[in-house]
């Protein structure tokens, strides 16, 4: 009688338990915390390698749907216009905030990114989300000068390096205008992120006088300068540590000016529809072994501490990783100007472009 009761009393448990369990699946079946068919990612050209998304791809059965641009204003455009419901992006820090002001975003859950703690503190409380509420830290760098030592013997050490007329025909620049204005306005000694209109004038004409060295205006650099098309480059420093796996005579300096520094974070669009989805996408990309291998794929600046320790001392050691500290103390982080500068600006660096 007592083995019945004892058998009888477990079976109830077994039945209780399994029905909670039901319930909670349940939740999760109909819920937020299921996986979706597919994520609709939009990042940077060669941010990620296709072994990474087939690895999260086979593992978590989700169809990852992969588009790319090549600037800032490319993504912010397409994520306003809504044709598509992005579920994960990555701008820059600047944008970010721009987004967040906008109500373009939606705030994470970091409850579904544990690996989050592999962020370094350094990366944290950044001043265009200060609160963590909204961004993931994906990849740092700097906007500097790469160059191609096989034609540049002298390292560079000036903005005013980009118009010297030995280099006619052999410059790139950035393509984004406030990127630009802000190396000009540095070269000038004004404010980058609070010109008056006249600096952005001046800023301007001396756009005008580098022009005729510009071989082209190209966020992607790296191609150009590891076949010497291109000898110097204001670009980033990713590019040029990419350039360099290919070519060891690239090299990238930071300007006496200052530079600036970035982040490029990961965020979810107020339109996502699979937001769990997009956290679970945030939350592998943190693991230390698969940012290792984003790190390896293309070598910017990595805030997981945790991958940092595993990589390779030949990507540690890479073009516009390891700065002394009173260089990287010069940079500036790079800040929108309002409606009416804005305006301004991109009239005048279109018009500086076609002089």
């Amino acid at each position: 009688m007592k083995k019945f009761f004892v058998f009888a009393l477990f079976s109830m448990l077994i039945v209780f338990l399994a029905a909670c369990g039901s319930d909670d699946d349940a939740n999760n079946a109909g819920g937020e915390k299921e996986l979706s068919d597919e994520l609709l990612v939009f990042n940077w050209s060669e941010y990620i390698p296709q072994e990474v998304i087939d690895g999260f791809e086979k593992e978590f059965g989700v169809d990852v749907v992969y588009s790319t641009y090549n600037s800032n204003h490319e993504m912010l455009t397409k994520v306003q216009s809504g044709t598509v419901a992005y579920d994960l992006v990555f701008p820059s820090d600047y944008y970010v905030k721009q987004m967040v002001e906008n109500d373009l975003l939606q705030e994470i859950d970091f409850d579904n990114i544990p690996n989050y703690e592999n962020i370094a503190n350094a990366w944290r409380d950044m001043p265009f989300d200060p609160e963590n509420k909204y961004s993931v830290p994906f990849m740092y760098g700097y906007d500097g000068i790469a160059y191609n030592k096989e034609f540049i013997k002298e390292p560079p050490t000036s903005w005013e390096d980009l118009w010297n007329p030995e280099y006619a025909g052999k410059v790139l620049l950035l393509e984004e205008s406030k990127e630009v204005s802000n190396m000009t306005q540095q070269l000038l000694g004004n404010d980058m992120n609070d010109p008056t209109e006249k600096q952005l004038e001046a800023g301007a004409e001396k756009l005008k006088e580098l022009v005729p060295n510009v071989l082209a205006f190209d966020a992607t650099p790296s191609d150009r300068l590891v076949s010497g098309e291109a000898w110097i480059a204001h670009g980033y420093s990713g590019a040029a540590a990419t350039a360099w796996l290919e070519n060891p005579n690239i090299d990238f300096v930071l300007p006496e000016e200052g530079g600036i520094v970035w982040l490029d974070a990961m965020v979810i669009p107020e339109t996502a529809k699979n937001k769990y989805t997009a956290e679970v996408f945030i939350n592998y990309l943190l693991r230390p072994e698969v940012s290792k291998e984003l790190s390896e794929f293309i070598p910017y600046g990595n805030p997981n501490e945790e991958a940092v320790k595993i990589l390779p001392d030949e990507i540690k050691n890479s073009p516009g990783i390891n700065f002394p500290e009173e260089i990287i103390k010069k940079t500036e982080w790079n800040l929108p100007l309002d409606a009416d500068r804005t305006q301004i600006m991109n009239r005048l660096f279109q018009e500086a472009k076609v002089d």
